[in-house]
């Protein structure tokens, strides 16, 4: 299968300088203190969004950090007229960077700079719509818009529970057939695994699990939205209709 706070958007976003020369494949105009996008993920993308280039879409991207995924979006599947891209960060970082060790490593005071630096090399700058938010705000706003979007990339938080929540609301947005990339399935940065991405992840899928068709990729779960394949069933039994108490979340 084909697997494809406050919001500020500038009324006229920045342009690329005129002595930039474009070319998708070179990535050497781009300023990145952190290469993680291209060298880990970056060949799979490429692969697997041949079927959406050229097409019109709506493209969804929460937490971008310094720019690295938005500017290939940018550069890879915006070349339709309309589409469109919106990307949501507070560029503040997330929990595993508040200590003040790693807000130096990296170097969290330049962040939204180094976005903006990079963003404005790309040709399609102008289809970008930036909301500096937390995921928790600019969600319900899309979705109070009507928002609707073609491919969702979700890597804002790193905790489980914020990683599920981004879930749950991204997929309401989603087209049917649309295709929403989870990041970080392979990251296990905190001891206790109800903190990691993977949980919320698997979570998600076992919930969705009627409409979803996945493939994992080194680190990542791609999920493509696809119609409902098991209508519910009533439960006949009135003896099988509670858990076990037994099964109950130990605290």
């Amino acid at each position: 299968m084909d697997f494809a706070s406050q919001t500020k958007v500038p009324a006229q976003p920045p342009t690329a300088p005129e002595c930039i020369k474009f070319s998708v494949p070179d990535r050497s105009r781009f300023a990145f203190q952190h290469s993680w996008f291209d060298d880990e993920v970056r060949a799979d993308w490429e692969k697997l969004t041949l079927p959406l280039r050229e097409k019109k879409l709506d493209i969804l991207e929460v937490g971008s950090f310094e720019g690295a995924s938005a500017t290939w979006i940018l550069d890879n599947l915006m070349s339709h007229t309309d589409s469109t891209m919106t990307v949501i960060d507070t560029f503040e970082g997330g929990m595993e960077h508040q200590d003040q060790d790693q807000a130096h490593q990296y170097d969290l005071a330049s962040l939204e700079d180094r976005f903006w630096s990079n963003v404005t090399r790309c040709e399609h700058v102008n289809k970008l719509r930036v909301m500096k938010a937390t995921s928790d705000d600019a969600l319900l706003d899309l979705r109070r818009e009507g928002a609707r979007f073609d491919f969702i990339y979700i890597d804002a938080s790193h905790v489980a529970i914020d990683v599920l929540h981004d879930a749950v609301i991204c997929w309401r947005m989603l087209n049917l057939h649309g295709t929403m990339v989870f990041d970080d399935f392979g990251w296990k940065g905190y001891l206790e695994d109800c903190y990691n991405p993977r949980i919320a992840i698997q979570s998600f899928l076992q919930c969705a699990k009627q409409e979803v068709e996945c493939k994992a990729t080194e680190g990542q779960m791609w999920v493509m939205k696809v119609a409902n394949r098991i209508p519910a069933t009533r439960n006949p039994d009135p003896t099988l209709f509670y858990w076990d108490k037994g099964l109950a979340v130990e605290s």
